[in-house]
């Protein structure tokens, strides 16, 4: 039983942790191709809103490259060109959310 739980807590942090590393990954490189600091964390927490944790964690793996784009607009369609629609979908719209203030 106390093996069990432990197993079980180890669980719950090990997600925790890669959710909390995720997230400073992306409010990172948003902030590294020139998003202000509280337009990426606001899209950040967006993201977490709208993506499951492991679409959220498939995107923080994915920005790697984006800071080797020459300008903001590069690395932004480089951000909206990811395999995966949920993710493109919810970039656009909490980009939207958090530069007007219309939830979409």
């Amino acid at each position: 039983m106390k093996r069990t739980m432990l197993l079980a807590l180890a669980g719950v942090l090990t997600v925790t942790a890669c959710a909390t590393a995720a997230r400073l990954t992306l409010q990172d490189r948003f902030r590294a191709i020139g998003i202000p600091a509280a337009t990426a964390d606001c899209m950040v927490d967006e993201l977490e809103q709208r993506l499951s944790a492991e679409d959220v964690q498939d995107l923080a793996r994915y920005t790697v490259g984006l800071a080797r784009a020459n300008t903001t607009a590069a690395a932004i369609r480089s951000l909206m060109a990811i395999d995966n629609p949920r993710a493109v979908t919810a970039i656009g719209a909490s980009g939207i959310t958090c530069v007007t203030g219309l939830r979409l």
